[in-house]
């Protein structure tokens, strides 16, 4: 399975039904919208308050070396893309094929 990502200010334009699927959901009222195949969690016994963490908030100390780091993040002035999922992409890929 191939990983697509897309930036922000680099999305594919929206399709025709794209776009009627929008326009069509944002005259919904909540109560019109079909919640059917999404049930309602109702149980929050074991939730912990800020539990989740952003990618860029996380704590986890980084082994990777000044050089090899300053060269992703070249790689990615270059290229326009992020350092970091450069990195993510190529360790995934070493883990794949090893």
């Amino acid at each position: 399975m191939n990983k697509v990502s897309y930036h922000i200010d680099e999305l594919p334009p929206l399709t025709a039904k794209q776009q009627a699927d929008l326009e069509h959901l944002a005259t919904l009222s909540d109560d019109d919208i079909d919640l059917s195949d999404i049930p309602e969690a109702t149980d929050w016994s074991g939730a912990i308050r800020g539990s989740i963490r952003t990618q860029a908030s996380s704590t986890e100390p980084s082994v990777i070396s000044p050089s090899i780091l300053a060269k992703f993040k070249d790689r990615a002035k270059q290229t326009g893309g992020d350092y970091q999922e450069m990195i993510n992409n190529a360790l995934e890929e070493y883990l794949t094929d090893h």
